[in-house]
């Protein structure tokens, strides 16, 4: 979140039509008489900036205290560049305007009544659990004047666009989705229901046709080669040293899906696609890649440049390619790399907001904070678990530095043993080379607050997150693993929400890198066992942070040389 302008946003449709506004507030406050000049303009002053960290206009705002008191839960001073001092005088500025207002604290009194044909449908649900997760429909329809037997898939999207805008809601996606949910099985079970199936609205339809679409001999062809990844001949040294795993298999098929459906898009005919050997013909190739980067506004990227190599493995392996042709390709996959940056520019943004020490603070302490949030009896008993499984989520990837998908699987029977190091406690996380993406196994000693707070979360918050049992360490509530998408989107929104940093899960293992060249430069070897990578590798990928280091180190030298030697005046002629 960042402080940004008023904007002339639609009305809320979850808002009364006759709700008092923040616009109200600010004209009585205009004509209290017996205000001083200052307190009236900190107070209007406040009201501003509040709708602003909102991104609203005053006229869009509730009037409302418990309106108000939910957002400002939701406002972290270091991600509006505030500090927390101006925020908490804004929080006290506006709610004061609010009392000599006579502003409500009533929900009713702000939020949008259901009409009477969705009350009525609403009334004859027959779990109010049900119940609960279509009100939100329910109001949203009402305040389009849409009855319940004429919603339609557009009502779905616009409920979820809406509430996205609510800068209160937790997960809209998921909230959205358990009413599409609820709807569709009360359509089978309950009489009387209108007899609509809805569907959730996909974020954007897919550029790509899926392989059955193209020839049945380019289908082979694509078998064939994913055969050849997936069953290696050891003897005739045909395929990779050892099979891929799924995951890079998946990975692999669908980037000949995006090949081939980027030479189509670029407008070869689907049919022509007969083969692999069409993704290696030069025409087609630079057509498909041409029209791939224009999703990019015409510039390569990375996965540009994974689809090249992709095409190369084919071509040398599969199709048995001349060296004419091979270098033909070679020389489009490096001048396409030599466009890239090593750290993509995302990437090195998002690390260099730990070059300021008291970020990579925020981010080092941010465990013990959520413990301490979670232990607030305020908040509801799942949000506090989901702060703890948050908080050691974080703790692991800052002590054990591993991919999401290695977390996300961790097996408490499987992965995780209790055990006494030179007589302290401690757990050992150990993965096997089989399940991590380059082959090499990952073993960690995690002690001291990380015990603790493992062993927190285990016994008063994990029980809390279940309804089946479970033997991984960070289940989804039926017991079954987590998306890979839902534990790096908890880790990411936690971080941001409470100290305004953009920190994706992958970043962690260059954080890694980070924090132990701060401490301990040059020592490589520690950090290539650490992550799981060769010496090589490690050097490669992390050096840039040596480089910073020796910049400092040799600004230090110029800094001492400047102190250590004076300068002797030449006497004027």
């Amino acid at each position: 979140m960042s402080l940004k302008p008023e904007d002339s946003r639609s009305p809320s449709p979850f808002v009364r039509a006759d709700a008092m506004m923040m616009d109200a507030v600010l004209s009585h406050l205009e004509s209290m008489e017996d205000l001083t000049a200052t307190q009236r303009r900190d107070m209007k002053s406040a009201v501003h900036t509040l709708c602003r960290l909102i991104g609203q206009a005053p006229s869009s705002v509730p009037a409302n205290v418990a309106w108000i008191q939910v957002r400002l839960r939701r406002i972290h001073p270091a991600q509006v560049g505030l500090s927390a001092k101006r925020l908490k005088n804004i929080r006290a500025d506006v709610l004061k305007a609010l009392e000599l207002c006579g502003a409500s604290r009533s929900r009713s009194d702000w939020l949008s009544p259901v009409s009477e044909n969705w009350a009525d449908l609403l009334a004859h649900v027959p779990d109010q659990r049900d119940g609960w997760k279509l009100t939100q429909f329910a109001q949203y329809c009402s305040a389009l004047g849409v009855a319940p037997d004429a919603v339609e898939n557009s009502h779905v999207k616009g409920l979820l666009a809406a509430l996205s805008e609510e800068t209160f809601l937790d997960n809209p996606k998921v909230k959205v989705g358990a009413m599409v949910s609820a709807w569709n099985r009360l359509r089978q079970t309950q009489p009387g229901w209108p007899q609509i199936t809805l569907t959730y609205p996909r974020k954007r339809e897919p550029w790509t046709f899926p392989i059955e679409a193209f020839p049945e001999s380019f289908q082979a062809d694509v078998a064939r080669w994913m055969d050849r990844l997936t069953n290696p001949d050891i003897f005739s040294g045909e395929g990779p040293s050892k099979p891929l795993r799924p995951a890079s298999l998946k990975y692999q098929r669908f980037n000949i899906q995006q090949m081939a459906s980027a030479i189509v898009r670029s407008g070869k005919p689907i049919t022509d696609i007969v083969d692999l050997g069409c993704l290696a013909h030069l025409e087609k190739l630079t057509a498909g890649l041409r029209w791939y980067m224009s999703r990019f506004n015409g510039k390569p990227t990375g996965s540009l440049h994974k689809l090249v190599t992709c095409v190369k493995s084919i071509a040398r392996h599969h199709l048995k390619l001349g060296d004419a042709k091979m270098r033909e390709l070679s020389g489009i996959s490096s001048r396409i790399a030599a466009c890239i940056d090593g750290t993509r520019t995302k990437n090195q943004e998002r690390l260099e907001q730990l070059d300021d020490e008291a970020n990579l603070g925020h981010l080092l302490h941010l465990p013990e904070r959520l413990v301490a949030l979670a232990s607030r009896s305020d908040q509801r008993l799942r949000r506090r678990a989901l702060l703890v499984q948050a908080a050691l989520a974080i703790e692991i990837l800052l002590h054990a530095p591993m991919r999401v998908g290695n977390l996300t699987r961790l097996n408490l029977t499987q992965h995780i043993r209790r055990a006494e190091v030179k007589g302290a406690p401690c757990i050992i996380l150990s993965i096997p080379g089989e399940e991590v993406k380059n082959g090499r196994p990952l073993s960690f000693e995690l002690s001291g607050e990380t015990l603790v707070l493992f062993d927190l979360y285990l016994k008063d918050y994990r029980p809390t997150l279940l309804t089946q049992p479970s033997d991984l360490l960070f289940p989804a509530r039926d017991g079954g693993a987590k998306w890979t998408t839902s534990v790096s989107k908890l880790i990411k929104d936690t971080i941001f929400e409470h100290t305004g940093l953009i920190i994706h899960t992958h970043l962690f293992r260059s954080i890694a890198g980070k924090i132990h060249c701060l401490i301990q430069p040059g020592d490589f070897a520690t950090l290539s066992h650490t992550i799981g990578d060769t010496l090589q590798t490690t050097m490669k990928a992390y050096a840039q942070f040596e480089q910073k280091n020796a910049v400092r180190h040799y600004q230090a030298s110029v800094t001492a040389a400047r102190n250590q030697l004076s300068v002797q005046r030449r006497p004027h002629a």
